[in-house]
């Protein structure tokens, strides 16, 4: 194998997610932000009442399991029409990274 097929698997998918969330108590947002910090992929991660911002490899985490982790914490994401555009449309674009990494040269 040479070095270059090396570089392509190990290749890094790095984004950047701000969500609004529902009101997040302060003992849930400690656990939270621990949980994350705890996860694999995840370069950076900011949790507030009511946002979360969050940076990770979407070769190794998905948002899916981001708001799994969220929701296990008694978090959800705000009802608001803009999130769920933004969360719907992070799906599908990670969707298409992960179909993109998969695919053979």
């Amino acid at each position: 194998m040479s070095a270059s097929e090396v570089d392509d698997q190990n290749e890094l998918v790095p984004v950047r997610r701000r969500l609004r969330l529902d009101d997040l108590n302060q003992l849930q947002i400690e656990l939270l932000a621990k949980q994350f910090n705890n996860e694999a992929g995840v370069s950076k991660v900011v949790v507030r009442k009511q946002w979360l911002e969050i940076e990770y490899d979407a070769a190794v985490l998905t948002l899916e399991r981001v708001i799994e982790l969220l929701e296990a914490y008694g978090g959800e994401l705000s009802q608001d029409w803009w999130t769920s555009f933004k969360a719907n449309w992070y799906l599908k674009r990670e969707e298409k990274l992960r179909a993109q990494l998969n695919e053979e040269p």
